[in-house]
C-alpha cells in the first residue's frame, strides 16, 4: 500500500474484467483532486504508465517504476511507485458528528 496525502494506492494481482483505458491529457493524470488548494495528486503520463477505468474506480497498470507525486512540490513529497498493477482508493474518514464515514478532503 502506498499513501500520498489522502490517496491511496494499492497493489491487485489483474485488472478487473472489461475496464476501459483513460485517455489522458497533459503531462499527468490526476488521481486525486484537491478541493481546497488546487494542489492535485498526480502521476506523470509516459510510455509504460497507462490508467484504467471500471465502475468510478481507477486503475494504474505501470510497465515500469513511476512516482506520485503533487502539483505543488513542496506541499508532499513523491513516492516511488514500483512496476506493476495498482487500484488507486481515498483514505476515509468517520465523522462522529454525524455519524458517517466520508473521503479525506485535501
Amino acid at each position: 500500500m502506498i499513501l500520498h496525502g489522502e490517496c491511496i494506492i494499492l497493489k491487485v494481482e489483474q485488472l478487473p474484467e472489461n475496464c476501459k483505458r483513460v485517455k489522458t491529457k497533459g503531462n499527468y493524470h490526476i488521481v486525486a483532486e484537491s478541493e481546497m488548494s488546487g494542489n492535485h495528486h498526480v502521476i506523470d503520463v509516459e510510455d509504460g504508465v497507462e490508467f484504467y477505468e471500471k465502475d468510478g474506480v481507477l486503475y494504474l497498470k505501470a510497465d515500469k517504476e513511476t512516482r506520485v507525486r503533487c502539483v505543488i512540490k513542496e506541499r508532499h513529497d513523491s513516492v516511488k511507485i514500483d512496476k506493476g498493477l495498482y487500484r488507486i482508493d481515498f483514505q476515509k474518514e468517520f465523522d462522529y458528528l454525524s455519524g458517517k464515514e466520508r473521503v479525506v478532503a485535501d
